[in-house]
């Protein structure tokens, strides 16, 4: 019994069950590898034999196919040649021969070296490129061993209509001797209407072999119908033919496997494979058997280390959990136990961190307490009213941070350099006002709550020496200031502090915007120096245009014009110049420039130069639209001006310039980008729009005035350019 205590506890450790895991894991996989291997090792060699039958059935089919395409190719050449039958050779009709001939050699999926066409009553052969007698031709030109002249000559008596020959080597000879030595497969074409006239197709066996076969080696061979060898891949081997019983199918003799498939054409392919290629793909493998053990022996080894280096942290763990307050000068090779480790250190520093961050978290709601009350934002739980004081003075002061382009240089975000700043100013309120609050209200602005009277002249004293300080960041950022007190009312004091600080002057320098300041009137352009600002613009002159500008310009300087004064006359300009682009179908590219820059322009430097590259260059492209004006769209479109009310048709205007109806309506659609329909119906509308502005016309008389004599093709057009009906446009309009 206590044995089998000692047992059991020496079982549970966590050293000896990883061991044991990892044990059975090994075991399972070797088990698994060795059942795999026997088991599928009996399959291999069916499927090597099974690979080499699908091969050779694949090669049987694809010469099956070149055989039947090449005598359908030849059949079909000889319909179209002329009838041979006499003893006289007519050369003419040998040269189209010859010209049919090389056009069919020249498919190169035939695999054909050349067509011989044999004459028997002219004595005569004529190939591709040439014809001679039927002596000379095999005597000089294709000669051979195997067949000569009297061969092919006796082939006009034997009965068959197609036979493909065995292979032999064919050369040219000549007084140096044999040249241009070749091996190919002759295959014999004859004619029933010709009985005296046959084809020779010479057929290139081993381009054929290495294009069509799909077997695993060059022991290829082809039979025909009495078993002997028409073409054999390995010319260096006479091989040993066995006798076939079936027409497909393999057979084994003396370790050798014969696979064989006879074809359509009577022809038989055999594959021939050594028993050792097959025998070998299926033997044990020593360098396997040798690898599996240095695998189990490894994985062994592993596990044994893996084990311990486990167990030894999870116990100096244990150990020191028995020591709970004692350091941990240890460190573990597993990222995981350093990070148990780095745990067990945390919660021991969380309790001392603790009470320091209940303070901040104290100081974190007194500063969302005053920004709720400042906001007027009301919360159903909680009163977080509780942590403003009732009974203190107090004076807000706001700053605006405004930043320039340049801060891009210090790669740092905007809201995180209005935190920088917070701290700083913080700092330097705090070295007078020791209990005010300063936090962000907003990604740009800041707020501090100093509890005094708003006379007290500390605060005038303290936001000089902050402007005084920022001065050194003028080229990253100017700041707004104001001061706003003596009143019970948490959001009034916030709310009079926002209006102060829309007072600011145009200009990128830091300013303290005080109460007694009165503001100045805006400085903008009259009636009549608009109409000769947009007169200019729509003639394109640029420097009265700009004289204009740049007066109002000086006028607001002069009398410190509000900064968002300022750039409201900024964007009434660039409109205006927008609006004028537009009518005469401009694209307004130099006003989005400007529209996108005028945001980040703090000095009136700056705004002259971006208003004066927005009036330059639509100036310029005004002008260019003058010089280059086409005459039949401003025929159209001045036409189109005086004569909206009546009944206007393409036909009718196509006629007044003397041109097709066609060729306007595609002339419009290319000059100006939109249908000519289109176009008629938005100068009706835009001046039905202008007459649903007078109460005292009726909704159908503007209509009909514009040229609509139907309202409901007149509602239905009037809400298609403008999102809304007639009744609803002047509703609202009129309000």
């Amino acid at each position: 019994m206590h044995f089998g205590f000692k047992l059991k506890e020496f079982t549970s450790s966590l050293f000896i069950r990883l061991l044991i895991s990892f044990l059975i894991i090994i075991s399972l996989l070797v088990a698994f590898i060795l059942y795999s291997v026997v088991f599928y090792r009996g399959n291999i060699k069916e499927q090597v034999i099974n690979y080499n039958t699908l091969g050779l059935e694949k090669t049987t089919e694809n010469y099956e196919n070149l055989i039947n395409n090449i005598h359908s190719s030849i059949l079909t050449l000889s319909l179209e040649l002329p009838d041979a039958q006499g003893q006289d050779f007519d050369y003419w009709n040998a040269f189209k021969t010859m010209q049919k001939t090389q056009l069919l050699l020249s498919n190169p999926y035939l695999y054909l070296e050349n067509l011989l066409l044999m004459n028997k009553n002219a004595g005569f052969t004529l190939e591709s490129g040439r014809g001679a007698d039927t002596d000379v031709m095999f005597q000089s030109y294709y000669n051979s061993p195997d067949y000569d002249a009297a061969f092919w000559k006796e082939q006009y008596r034997e009965p068959y209509k197609f036979r493909v020959l065995p292979e032999s080597s064919f050369a040219e000879v000549s007084a140096i001797g044999r040249t241009e030595e070749r091996r190919l497969l002759p295959i014999v074409v004859k004619y029933e209407r010709q009985p005296d006239f046959y084809t020779i197709a010479m057929a290139r066996g081993d381009r054929i072999f290495s294009a069509l076969g799909q077997t695993v080696n060059d022991r290829f061979y082809i039979l025909n119908e009495q078993g002997h060898m028409l073409y054999a891949s390995d010319k260096s081997l006479p091989p040993y033919i066995p006798k076939l019983a079936d027409k497909a199918g393999h057979i084994i003799e003396d370790g050798v496997y014969y696979f064989y498939r006879t074809g359509a054409s009577g022809l038989t392919y055999m594959h021939v494979v050594p028993d050792n290629t097959i025998s070998s793909q299926v033997r044990w493998n020593f360098s396997f058997v040798l690898l599996l053990v240095l695998t189990i022996a490894i994985s062994v080894i592993v596990s044994l280390l893996l084990s311990a280096r486990l167990n030894k942290p999870v116990k100096r763990i244990i150990e020191a959990m028995h020591r709970w307050n004692a350091p941990l000068p240890w460190e573990s090779g597993i990222k995981e136990f350093n990070i148990i480790h780095d745990k067990m250190n945390d919660i021991l520093k969380t309790n001392r961190d603790i009470h320091q961050d209940m303070s901040e978290k104290e100081s974190l709601l007194r500063y969302y307490a005053y920004s709720n009350v400042l906001k007027k934002i009301r919360h159903l739980e909680g009163n977080q009213s509780a942590w403003i004081p009732s009974d203190r003075p107090f004076v807000l002061l706001l700053f605006q941070v405004n930043y320039k382009p340049t801060l891009q240089r210090l790669d740092v975000e905007a809201e995180r350099a209005t935190s920088f700043i917070r701290e700083y100013i913080h700092r330097i309120i705090g070295q007078t006002f020791t209990d005010a609050v300063t936090f962000q209200m907003e990604k740009d602005q800041i707020l501090t709550i100093v509890f005094t009277e708003q006379s007290d002249p500390n605060i005038g004293l303290t936001l000089e020496h902050i402007r005084h300080m920022l001065e050194a960041e003028k080229d990253y950022c100017f700041l707004t200031i104001a001061a706003s007190g003596g009143t019970d009312d948490w959001n009034e004091a916030y709310s009079i502090g926002l209006e102060l600080l829309r007072r600011r002057t145009f200009g990128d320098d830091t300013q303290i915007i005080e109460n007694a300041r009165e503001e100045a009137e805006e400085a903008g352009l009259s009636p009549a120096q608009e109409e000769e600002l947009d007169a200019n613009l729509y003639g394109g002159n640029d420097e009265v245009v700009l004289q204009l500008v740049r007066r109002t310009l000086v006028r607001m300087r002069k009398r410190g014009q509000r900064a968002d004064a300022v750039l409201r006359f900024a964007e009434s300009i660039a409109h205006r110049t927008q609006k004028n682009l537009q009518q005469r179908h401009i694209d307004p590219l130099p006003v989005r420039d400007a529209l996108e820059e005028l945001p980040s322009c703090h000095t009136y430097e700056r705004l002259d130069e971006i208003l004066s590259v927005m009036i330059r260059s639509s100036a310029h492209l005004v002008r260019e639209m003058k010089d280059k004006r086409d005459y039949i769209i401003h025929f159209v479109y001045d036409y189109l001006e005086k004569n909206y009310a009546a009944d206007i048709s393409l036909d009718a205007l196509a006629d007044k310039l003397n041109i097709s109806r066609s060729y306007l309506s595609r002339y419009f659609k290319e000059k100006t980008g939109e249908n000519f329909v289109d176009y008629v119906n938005s100068v009706r509308i835009e001046k039905a729009k202008k007459l649903l502005l007078q109460p005292d016309i009726r909704i159908l008389d503007a209509a009909q005035l514009v040229g609509y004599q139907n309202a409901n093709s007149f509602n239905r057009m009037f809400k298609k350019f403008t999102g809304s009906t007639p009744s609803e446009f002047r509703r609202n309009e009129l309000l």
